[in-house]
């Protein structure tokens, strides 16, 4: 809930490409080249194609491959350069003494995913919130006076102005870095908040026709995974382009398709790989590692998406979350990780089982950045086990 007692911040007043919002009161020409772009690389992006009534394949229009936000103005984020460790800027807002875009409070709708109204307010009575980053990597508003002149000024085969929502979830009632020390209600409302905002954004989304929306969803635990700030916190990014998806998830969606007789995360067994399961959920060390270490968790039921997810589902998957990354604790896995969330983009007629990836930090060597490969130490089935061990 939020006191009735608001600052707003007039359009006028809001700096560049703050909360992703680019308007004549804050554009000129010399930031031009601050503009977030998203930019496929032509060497590693191929039109994505599709067969038509007669079989043959066609370009749909859409690319897949590597492609990159480029958005200088994420470099101004609080405590990016810092070695210090970084002050907590959710605090400033929680308290009202900050300006923030709130889209979500608890499982409960706010404001408008395209609002230009930041407000300083303090929230009370509330565990969780979803806001609008206010250092994005795309731009969410745009002036239409504007877009014509920046369309014609940076955008070409492979380039386009980025554009996008990027939210951030955060705990309200309880300070806590790392889902080891979360408590399991606060942590239940930390989804329940994110969920009820992506669900608001693909619906104001819609209304203004965009069809196509990967949703990309991940907390990054700890500065070594790129955690700016120490609060756990979750990130969402809705890629608005509707321009295609990267490699990654073109191989999900081609993975999934060849299973859609019998999806493979419905009937596999993972034989001496299973870390932990509850009434809902199940984590195992993947046959496939990306890091030693790395479990993956799945629902039990078969979902496409996690705004799918029922009251029990999400309790399950924050028992399983906390269970594991304590047992990761004790056997003395590195504290910064990812958790990443897979889950079928709105308006793809595809077949898809959500998943989550939890993996920790680690460097890796130079084959791992060359292609699609990882050198994995340690074997999943003893991974398993050590992890299982933990838990008891």
């Amino acid at each position: 809930m939020l006191q009735s007692s608001k600052m707003y911040l007039k359009l006028e007043e809001i700096p560049f490409m703050h909360w992703g919002i680019i308007t004549r009161y804050n554009f000129s020409p010399d930031k031009l080249h601050l503009v977030p772009r998203k930019r496929w690389d032509p060497l590693s992006s191929a039109p994505i194609v599709l067969p038509d009534a007669s079989g043959r394949l066609v370009p749909i229009g859409k690319w897949k491959g590597h492609f990159s936000y480029i958005s200088p103005i994420r470099g101004l984020r609080p405590g990016e350069d810092s070695d210090s460790k970084p002050r907590d800027v959710f605090k400033d807002i929680i308290s009202g003494k900050d300006y923030a875009i709130f889209v979500a409070l608890d499982d409960k709708p706010y404001d408008s995913v395209f609002s230009v109204e930041p407000i300083a307010v303090e929230i009370s009575n509330t565990k969780a919130a979803t806001i609008v980053n206010r250092f994005p990597a795309m731009v969410r508003v745009l002036d239409p006076e504007l877009e014509g002149y920046l369309r014609s000024k940076l955008e070409d085969k492979h380039t386009r102005i980025a554009r996008g929502i990027n939210l951030v979830t955060f705990p309200v009632d309880a300070y806590y870095e790392t889902f080891s020390e979360a408590p399991p209600d606060s942590l239940a409302c930390v989804f329940k908040s994110l969920i009820q905002a992506i669900k608001s954004s693909v619906v104001e989304a819609q209304k203004h026709g965009h069809r196509l929306l990967p949703v990309y969803v991940f907390f990054n635990i700890g500065k070594m995974a790129g955690g700016s700030q120490p609060r756990l916190h979750a990130q969402t990014y809705i890629d608005l382009n509707e321009d295609g998806h990267g490699t990654f998830m073109e191989n999900l969606l081609q993975a999934f398709d060849y299973s859609k007789s019998k999806c493979h995360l419905c009937s596999s067994r993972h034989d001496g790989r299973i870390v932990y399961e509850n009434n809902t959920w199940i984590a195992w060390a993947t046959s496939a590692p990306r890091r030693n270490f790395h479990v993956r968790i799945a629902p039990k039921r078969h979902l496409e998406r996690i705004t799918d997810l029922d009251e029990s589902e999400i309790q399950g998957l924050v028992d399983t979350i906390i269970t594991v990354s304590q047992a990761m604790d004790k056997v003395g896995i590195i504290r910064d990780r990812y958790l990443l969330i897979y889950s079928n983009p709105f308006g793809y007629n595809s077949f898809f089982h959500l998943f989550i990836d939890f993996i920790p930090f680690e460097r890796i060597g130079g084959i791992e950045i060359l292609d699609s490969v990882r050198v994995a130490r340690v074997a999943p089935e003893e991974a398993a086990r050590i992890i299982r061990g933990a838990i008891g």
